[in-house]
């Protein structure tokens, strides 16, 4: 029985261990610049763009004039949440550009999909938001 139950704790270890190292890898292949064009419902177009460098990420809005509508900072951590994995961006800072940022009581919690040159993100499924949730596609613009 000893045996047994050890033998559980050890295996459970090793899957924690294996999900944590995976996790990480994601981060690693994270890094870089990625974009998405998407588009409002009154038809207008814009685009996002997440900047990672190691724990932290860059998140802009920008219209189709290139202005920015948003600029955010935050931390960024990745982990396996049964068969999904998860991004968890905390100590939140936005605001219209980089020099007027403002601390944001939020933190936001993403289920993505990492494929060879594309990033998908499901966001605002977290919580009721604003915003219903969506599904954005990025694609690499350099690592």
């Amino acid at each position: 029985m000893k045996t047994t139950s050890l033998f559980c704790a050890t295996g459970a270890i090793l899957l924690l261990a294996a999900a944590s190292n995976a996790a990480a890898d994601d981060l690693e292949k994270m890094a870089g610049k990625w974009s998405a064009k998407k588009t409002t419902d009154e038809g207008q177009s814009y685009t996002q763009t997440i900047e990672i460098k190691k724990d932290k990420l860059v998140f802009r809005i920008a219209g189709s004039d290139g202005a920015t509508r948003l600029y955010a900072t935050g931390d960024v951590k990745v982990e396996k949440l049964g068969p999904f994995n998860i991004m968890k961006v905390t100590n939140i800072k936005a605001g219209q550009s980089e020099a007027e940022m403002n601390p944001v009581d939020d933190d936001r919690t993403l289920i993505y999909q990492l494929g060879d040159d594309t990033w998908t993100i499901a966001s605002d499924f977290d919580r009721e938001r604003r915003s219903p949730p969506s599904l954005a596609v990025y694609r690499r613009l350099e690592k």
